[in-house]
C-alpha cells in the first residue's frame, strides 16, 4: 500500500495550511519520498499558486531531483488528485467487470480521506486555482458517470434512466468530497457519501 502524503494526513492539511510561513524555505536535505514532495508542493500552491508553480520549483523545495517527481507524481494535479484517481480507475475496473454501483462508490470512500485535494477546495481562491478545480472535477464525474451508465446499461436499464441515475450517482460522489473538506472537524467521510448517496434514485 503506497503512503499517504504527509500534508494529507487526516486534520493536518487545514492546520497545515494555517501554521505555514509565508517565506520562502530553503531545500530540503535530498530524501526522496511522496510525503516529502508532496509537502513541498502543497507549501509552494498556497505561497505563490498552483499555476505559477513548476515542477523544477516543487522539486527544488522537497530537496529531490526532477525524476524523483516523477517517479511519484505524474504531473502537478496528481498531488492533489492523484490518491482519488487510482481509487475512481479502480471503480470504474469494477463496474466493467459488473459490480454493483453504490458498493463500488462507497468502496471508494473506504480508508480514504482526501485531504490533499480537501486542501485545494478549501483554499482554491488562495492557490488561484478555482476554475481548474471545478475544471478536473468536471472531466472526472463524466468520466466515472460513463463508466456507471455502461454498467446500467448492461444491466438492461434503458439509456435515458441509466444516463440520469449514472449523472447523479457520479455527482453524489463529488459532492460528499466538497461537503467533506467544507465540514468543521472533518466528519468521517464514507458517512458523508453514505448520505449523499440517500439523495440518488434508485
Amino acid at each position: 500500500m503506497r503512503r499517504r502524503d504527509r500534508c494529507t494526513r487526516p486534520g493536518a492539511a487545514l492546520a497545515y495550511a494555517d501554521t505555514m510561513s509565508t517565506e520562502p524555505r530553503a531545500g530540503r536535505p535530498k530524501v526522496s519520498s511522496r510525503e516529502t514532495i508532496a509537502e513541498a508542493a502543497c507549501e509552494l500552491f498556497l505561497e505563490q499558486g498552483y499555476e505559477r508553480t513548476t515542477v523544477a520549483e516543487i522539486a527544488l523545495r522537497a530537496g529531490v531531483g526532477r525524476s524523483s517527481f516523477f517517479n511519484y507524481f505524474g504531473s502537478k494535479a496528481d498531488v492533489l488528485w492523484g490518491g482519488f484517481d487510482e481509487r475512481a480507475d479502480a471503480a470504474c475496473a469494477e463496474l466493467a467487470a459488473g459490480a454493483d454501483v453504490r458498493e463500488t462508490l462507497r468502496g471508494i470512500a473506504v480508508g480514504f480521506a482526501p485531504d490533499s485535494l480537501a486542501l485545494a477546495i478549501t483554499h482554491a481562491g488562495a492557490m488561484g486555482m478555482t476554475d481548474g478545480l471545478v475544471a478536473e472535477r468536471a472531466l472526472r464525474q463524466a468520466r466515472l458517470g460513463r463508466a456507471i451508465t455502461a454498467k446500467l446499461v448492461a444491466d438492461g436499464h434503458p439509456d435515458l434512466p441509466a444516463e440520469i441515475r449514472a449523472a447523479a450517482a457520479a455527482a453524489a460522489l463529488f459532492a460528499a468530497v466538497w461537503a467533506w473538506a467544507a465540514a468543521p472537524g472533518r466528519t468521517d467521510f464514507p458517512a458523508v457519501l453514505e448520505e449523499a448517496l440517500g439523495y440518488v434514485p434508485g
